[in-house]
C-alpha cells in the first residue's frame, strides 16, 4: 500500500507540472492580455507599463518559473480583470459547483444501479429492453439540451423554478437534473453488463444450481463480483459531469468554477484561468486516487496482486 501511495503522489506532482505547462504554453499563444486590458487608443508606454504590472515583462522561462511555483504553492497571485486574489476567487466557486455534481453522482449511481440491476434480472423479457432503449433515447440528447428544455417548461411556462442565477436550492433542479439523466443513460447500462458478466461466473451458477434464493445471488455472489467495475466508472463520471459544467455553467448563468473559468479564458485573465484548471485536474486526480484506493479494498483480485 505504501508503494501505492507513493506512486500515486508522483502522479499528482507529474499532473500539476503537465497542466501548469500545458497552460502556460497556450495561454502564451493566445495573444497579449495587456491589449485586452488597455483602452483602444493606448499607447506603447502604456501597454509596457500594463505589462509591467502584470508581471509579463519578464523572460519567458522567468514567467514559467513563476507558474510553476504558483501551481505549488497555490499562490496564483490577482486575477488581472477583476483584481482579486485568483485561487481566493477559485475557491467561493468550488462550493456551488460541488453542490451540482455531488448530488448528480449520488443520484446517478442510484438509479442506475436500480435500474441495471432491473434489466439484468431480465435482460430477454420486454420490460428490460423498454429499459435499454429508454436509456439508449436519453443518452442521445445533449445534456444542454435537456436543461434549456427544463427551463422552458418548469421555470418559462410553470414557474415553478428560477430560469438562471444562484437563487437557492431550487436553482440546482434543472443542472442536477440534466447531468442525472445523462450520466443514468451510460452507468445504467454499464451496470446492467457487469451484471450479466457476474451472473455468468461458476460460482454464480453453481449458487443458482443449488437452490439459493435469487435475491441472495444478486446480493451475495453477483453484486460483489461485479461491483469495482462500477465504482471504477464514478471516477470517469465525475470527469465528465464535473466538465460539463463549463457548458452548463454559464448557460443557466450560474455562478460556478466552469462559469469563472469561461470568463477567465473570455478575458485572457491567466491567473484566474491557471487557478481554475488547476482546481478542476486536482480534484479529478484526487477523486479518481480516492476510488481507485476503494476498489483495491473491495476487490480480493487487486490486493492479491498487491501483495504479489
Amino acid at each position: 500500500m505504501i508503494g501505492y501511495l507513493v506512486r500515486r503522489l508522483l502522479l499528482v506532482i507529474l499532473v500539476i507540472w503537465g497542466v501548469t505547462t500545458f497552460l502556460f504554453v497556450l495561454s502564451r499563444m493566445a495573444g497579449d492580455p495587456a491589449t485586452l486590458l488597455s483602452p483602444p487608443d493606448a499607447s506603447d508606454e502604456v501597454l509596457a507599463a500594463t505589462r509591467e504590472r502584470l508581471g509579463l515583462d519578464a523572460p519567458l522561462a522567468v514567467q514559467y518559473l513563476d507558474s510553476l511555483r504558483a501551481s505549488f504553492t497555490l499562490d496564483f497571485g490577482r486575477s488581472f480583470a477583476f483584481d482579486q486574489p485568483a485561487w481566493q476567487m477559485v475557491v467561493e466557486r468550488v462550493g456551488p459547483s460541488l453542490w451540482i455534481v455531488v448530488p448528480a453522482i449520488v443520484l446517478a449511481v442510484l438509479l442506475s444501479f436500480g435500474i441495471g440491476v432491473v434489466a439484468a434480472l431480465r435482460p430477454g423479457r420486454p420490460s428490460g429492453r423498454l429499459i435499454m432503449a429508454a436509456t439508449f433515447v436519453t443518452g442521445s440528447i445533449p445534456y444542454f439540451w435537456l436543461a434549456l428544455l427544463l427551463v422552458l417548461l418548469f421555470a418559462l411556462n410553470l414557474g415553478w423554478l428560477p430560469a438562471t442565477g444562484n437563487t437557492g436550492y431550487a436553482s440546482l433542479v434543472v443542472p442536477v437534473v440534466a447531468l442525472t439523466v445523462t450520466a443514468v443513460s451510460t452507468s445504467a447500462r454499464m451496470a446492467r453488463g457487469q451484471l450479466l458478466d457476474s451472473f455468468g461466473e461458476g460460482y454464480v451458477l453453481t449458487a443458482r444450481s443449488k437452490g439459493v434464493a435469487p435475491w441472495r445471488v444478486l446480493l451475495g455472489h453477483a453484486l460483489p463480483g461485479a461491483l469495482p467495475p462500477m465504482l471504477a466508472w464514478l471516477g470517469i463520471e465525475f470527469s465528465f459531469l464535473f466538465s460539463a459544467l463549463l457548458v452548463l455553467e454559464p448557460l443557466l448563468d450560474y455562478n460556478g468554477l466552469g462559469a469563472l473559468l469561461i470568463r477567465g479564458v473570455t478575458n485572457q485573465d491567466f491567473p484566474l484561468v491557471q487557478a481554475s484548471v488547476f482546481c478542476v485536474a486536482m480534484l479529478i486526480t484526487l477523486v479518481n486516487i480516492g476510488v481507485d484506493m476503494i476498489v483495491r479494498l473491495v476487490d480480493p483480485r487487486l490486493r492479491t496482486k498487491a501483495a504479489v
